[in-house]
């Protein structure tokens, strides 16, 4: 139902105790349908919120040219010939989000540029790599000389441009002036929209100062792949910016409030992405994962190391120096306006200000050189951003998360995303995603939603609680229940009160429908408003566990088995619990009156009467496992958001196979089984009645004392 496909069982119970999760940004929190939003030259900037028609004119423009030709054939991906005949906004485009949108976007392009477009072959293609963070393409049209296409991240590619060209399609120098400009406007769409801004470049060897002799080589290697690769590659410099380019990928309609609801459950969500730093954190505010109004970088992480840590720094150091010691660097997404100084901490104000402060988003670039406390300092925040991501550094943050007790889940698609996710405790795969990443992960989410996510933790989470319930329920009867009238018969001489056969019919037949049931239980409380367990601390058994079990349910359901087959021994055959304890060898022909056939009898009879004892005893500790601290009258079985009507169908079960195995002739002869006197069909009940009042009163004293004693010690 929740589009879950699981490949261990265990991989759920992980998930409950999973307390933070590193997800990626397209796909995952976004929608993957990249929209062209801007488009930029160098003296202008152009909306392209609607009809691509209505924002870019003219026939034969080169500006616009220069625009399709990079943004079709510096691309991979390619229109599903069947859906030719609808709109370009409606046709499925197969390949990468982003060269799907500059597709559609070279596709609205095509109408504008006239009727003489050219045939271009592509005659070498360098991939994108998120270590290079760009992509090349050699092409050429019709008989014309071969040019370099590139497009990548404009931080990467704009240090290797020497031009740009204007709206009218003229080559200007780069000038430093320039340069800013175009550095601006990238951080301004990605502020203020959240688009993730790509740089179009290329280069024109017939125009270089080189005199052609470039672009002849080139069309000298036009046969030669290895050697066109070689040279294609040392031609990613004096290139010349063709515009930039914003779309805008909008979040999942259901990620606002799952990642609202995963922090109300204790999980932090962490984004690693490869985009821009302002991109990235752009729609970490739009999706919920970044909620403050301030955000820090990491010089501000480095100097909550500096607090963290006094111990280390010298006598008489400030925050100041801490900072210029690590760094004094401004975070790349937040840019220092010009003529505003640099602020300063101080350790006056240094505890309300890193203690208000939940965001943090860091950059890649930033990370090598980063200290172990520079590290705790940044897995402390609540909210992170890590942008620039490549996959060794994603790997990096997720083995930097484990080292320090993190249960980490990491959520991918690619072919890059499966080092993290096999490092994490729970890697995840969209259902879009590339089959290597789904081969690798433990969790495929099928339908790409997010929100499935909670309920993966939230099964997690039960699945852990209500294997609590059923071990709690079982162990009394099955141990101590079991193990004491053994041990008493050892110790101080007491016929065994049950037989080896009704041991194995408690175990086997009477406790499995109830138990079996018990898992199926619907949560006390809302699980996600709890933080998450901790596996190191918080174990499916402990100390406390045993208490209960043991020193409480056990110890009632054995002394209320023990007083019914003494009760049994005197009502039936006038044998007192005096003459019973220290028996030994005494339980023989001629004690009390009694041949040894009447004392076998009798104790079968009063062992059956024991067994059914248990069994009353065990529909009590059925309602009183329900619930760790509501009580049973909150946690109805019969009615209600939390009922469980086929758990009292356990009674009838069990009264029937009581009868069963005690009142037929066979299975008294053979195993030695006795027929249960009426009235101690009815006797254990108060017994039972006993046992949930204490068990309510023991849930009161946790409600209202919520520190004291019962509740430390409550399972």
């Amino acid at each position: 139902r929740a589009q879950l496909l699981v490949k261990n069982l265990t991989t759920i119970e992980t998930l409950g105790t999973v307390n933070v999760i590193c997800c990626e940004k397209t796909g995952t929190v976004t929608q993957r349908r990249m929209v062209p939003r801007r488009l930029g030259f160098a003296d202008e900037a152009v909306e392209l919120a609607g009809p691509m028609s209505g924002h870019v004119d003219g026939s034969g423009d080169p500006a616009l040219r220069r625009v399709f030709e990079t943004a079709a054939l510096c691309n991979a991906a390619r229109f599903d010939p069947l859906s030719a005949q609808l709109p370009v906004d409606e046709r499925e485009a197969l390949g990468d989000a982003t060269d799907c949108a500059l597709l559609r976007l070279a596709e609205h392009l095509r109408p504008q540029l006239g009727r003489d477009e050219p045939q271009y072959s592509r005659l070498l293609t360098i991939p994108f790599s998120l270590r290079r963070r760009w992509m090349l393409t050699v092409c050429k049209a019709d008989s014309g000389p071969p040019f370099v296409l590139v497009k990548g991240a404009p931080e990467t590619l704009l240090p290797r441009c020497s031009q740009v060209q204007t709206r009218s399609g003229a080559l200007v120098p780069l000038s430093a002036e320039m340069r800013a400009r175009l550095e601006g406007m990238q951080r301004s769409w990605a502020t203020s929209d959240g688009c993730r801004v790509l740089l179009l470049c290329r280069r024109d060897y017939d125009s270089s100062s080189d005199g052609g002799v470039a672009a002849n080589l080139l069309a000298e290697l036009e046969d030669k792949p290895a050697a066109l690769h070689a040279l294609a590659s040392q031609s990613v410099e004096d290139l010349t910016v063709v515009g930039l380019v914003g779309l805008v990928d909008p979040p999942r309609d259901e990620i606002l409030d799952s990642v609202g609801r995963l922090h109300r459950a204790g999980v932090r969500v962490f984004m690693v992405t490869g985009d821009y730093a302002p991109t990235a954190a752009h729609v970490a505010r739009q999706c919920g994962m970044i909620t403050g109004a301030t955000v820090d970088g990491i010089r501000e992480a480095m100097a909550r190391a500096a607090f963290g840590f006094p111990d280390k720094q010298p006598a008489g150091a400030t925050a100041d120096a801490a900072l210029d010691r690590h760094s004094t660097a401004q975070p790349a997404c937040c840019p220092q306006p010009p003529g505003v100084p640099r602020r300063r901490l101080s350790i006056a104000d240094s505890d309300h200000t890193l203690a208000s402060r939940t965001a943090l988003v860091v950059s890649g670039p930033e990370l090598p050189g980063l200290r172990s406390e520079h590290w705790n300092a940044v897995l402390s925040y609540d909210e992170c951003v890590f942008a620039r991501i490549t996959p060794e550094q994603k790997l990096q943050i997720v083995e930097e998360m484990r080292a320090r007790g993190l249960i980490v889940a990491v959520t991918g698609d690619e072919v890059n995303d499966v080092p993290a996710m096999q490092a994490a405790h729970v890697g995840v795969a969209m259902g879009n995603g590339t089959e290597v990443a789904k081969e690798a992960a433990e969790m495929v989410l099928v339908d790409n939603n997010f929100a499935s996510l909670l309920v993966a933790i939230e099964s997690g989470r039960l699945l852990f609680v209500n294997l609590k319930k059923v071990i709690v329920y079982l162990l009394p009867m099955t141990n101590l229940s079991e193990i004491v009238p053994s041990l008493l018969n050892v110790v101080l001489g007491l016929p065994i009160p049950l037989s080896t056969f009704l041991m194995l019919v408690i175990n086997t037949v009477t406790d499995v429908w109830a138990s079996v049931l018990l898992a199926y239980e619907e949560p006390e409380t809302d699980l996600m408003l709890h933080a998450p367990r901790d596996p190191a601390v918080d174990g499916l058994v402990n100390v406390r566990f045993f208490v209960q079990a043991y020193g409480f349910v056990g110890l009632v359901q054995t002394l209320t088995g023990h007083v019914m087959f003494f009760l049994c021994l005197y009502l039936r055959g006038g044998i007192g619990p005096g003459h019973v304890f220290l028996a030994f060898n005494k339980w023989t022909d001629g004690y009390q009156g009694k041949t040894r056939e009447q004392l076998a009898q009798l104790v079968s009879m009063a062992g059956s009467a024991h067994f059914m004892a248990l069994v009353v005893m065990q529909w009590a500790n059925m309602f009183v496992a329900r619930t760790r601290v509501l009580s049973v009258f909150r946690q109805n079985p019969l009615w209600g958001p939390r009922s469980n009507p086929l758990l009292l169908v356990a009674v009838p079960i069990s009264v029937a196979v009581a009868l069963f195995f005690n009142e037929i002739g066979w299975f008294n002869r053979v195993f030695l089984t006795g027929r249960i006197p009426v009235e101690f069909f009815f006797l254990p009940i108060p017994f039972a009645v006993a046992l949930l009042v204490l068990e309510e009163l023991r849930k009161l004293a946790v409600r209202r004392y919520p520190s004291g004693v019962i509740a430390r010690i409550a399972w």
